[in-house]
């Protein structure tokens, strides 16, 4: 699922994610800053869901740490837990409230 950002405060750096339908695609080409989900394994073997930033424009890593992201499910801020992919798939975020449920 593709979540679209809305930014919260005047520096756009607070960022609350939507639920929508959008596929990869649209949410690539319509939004300018977006999560995706994606599952992982941790060590113990047990799947934990995280939260991938993606830009529609390039961002350094810098610029991409700048952001304070709400959970699409609980509303907490998310954590960063992974580094950037390249200049538009961003850093890998979790929610540390979501994970102990």
């Amino acid at each position: 699922m593709n979540y679209p950002l809305m930014k919260m405060n005047k520096e756009g750096t607070l960022l609350r994610p939507q639920h929508t339908y959008y596929s990869d695609e649209y949410a690539h080409a319509m939004c300018d800053l977006h999560l995706s989900d994606v599952v992982i394994k941790d060590e113990k073997g047990k799947l934990k869901k995280r939260y991938r930033l993606h830009a529609k424009y390039p961002h350094t890593i810098e610029g991409a740490m700048a952001y304070n992201i709400l959970c699409p499910k609980c509303h907490r801020h998310l954590k960063q837990v992974g580094r950037s992919l390249s200049y538009h798939d961003l850093s890998l975020y979790a929610c540390p409230f979501c994970d102990k449920i």
